[in-house]
């Protein structure tokens, strides 16, 4: 694996690449843990929870997600809020698990008021934590005349407001979504999921093939690997490191490490030691 430690030697390593210099190209980048080193859906998990905002039109998801992971209703859904996150960090429910209910914990919400509620968010504890090379990275790629698409598993409006609130340049958002009933948030939630496989499949639904792409975890890998000209690992965590360039790997692009050492709030960021994308 190629090491660029610098946002200098990485850009000149995409210069480098024959994939970009027919003509403008995408560039996919995961989220939460790659352009910022937080998770979005995380944070405003615990807001939302400790706020006690979740309203009744969530009691379902969180029930089937506490069912999957074998566990029962509390009959309030704070507390079963609660106890679903616990499951997860005690190893009883899975990522998928996690992602549905903080997609559809908003069920009830207008996308006004979840806008609204992001726009907070991205300002009090999002954008401290944006890596300091962020913006610069997105808009040099910009001004190369790349296209960039965010895809993440943390809720779209959520990401979308993020970004705004970032300055930081996107041509497409696509994150976890749910469905509508006029302007009213439900729980059902909108496929492809971008997690996994279905980052993949979700940015091919906007005709999107990217030769570059970012991220930092196994949630990550399809979309590393559909890249064919250069995959970057950003702090990865340890299992997404040992699958870089691995025989089982997809394709022929090339892995690079990027670790940038300080958030833009002058926090210094470690490399991850747990696969965990929820520590």
């Amino acid at each position: 694996m190629n090491t660029h430690t610098t946002l200098d030697t990485l850009l000149a390593a995409l210069d480098a690449l024959e994939a970009l210099r027919g003509g403008p190209a995408w560039v996919a980048t995961d989220a939460d843990g790659t352009l910022w080193h937080t998770d979005l859906a995380d944070r405003a998990w615990h807001r939302v929870v400790g706020q006690r905002r979740i309203r009744p039109a969530a009691d379902d998801v969180l029930r089937r997600t506490l069912a999957r992971a074998g566990l029962a209703s509390t009959g309030d859904v704070h507390q079963d809020a609660e106890r679903l996150y616990q499951a997860y960090r005690d190893g009883v429910a899975d990522d998928w698990a996690l992602l549905e209910a903080m997609t559809a914990c908003y069920a009830g919400w207008t996308e006004a008021e979840v806008r609204a509620f992001g726009r907070d968010l991205a300002r009090e504890e999002v954008a401290p934590r944006a890596y300091e090379t962020t913006a610069a990275l997105l808009r040099a790629l910009v001004d190369r005349g790349h296209r960039v698409a965010v895809v993440s598993g943390s809720p779209r409006v959520l990401v979308e407001e993020a970004l705004r609130a970032l300055d930081l340049p996107a041509d497409l958002v696509v994150g976890a979504d749910v469905e509508r009933d006029g302007d009213v948030l439900t729980d059902r939630m909108r496929e492809p999921v971008p997690w996994e496989e279905g980052k993949v499949r979700a940015l091919a639904e906007h005709g999107v093939r990217a030769p570059v792409a970012f991220g930092d975890t196994l949630g990550d890998l399809h979309l590393l690997e559909a890249a064919d000209a250069l995959r970057v690992l950003v702090h990865p965590r340890p299992a997404l490191r040992a699958r870089a360039g691995s025989p089982g790997g997809v394709g022929g692009g090339a892995w690079c490490l990027f670790q940038p050492c300080r958030t833009v709030g002058g926090h210094e960021v470690a490399p991850p030691a747990v696969d965990r994308v929820i520590v």
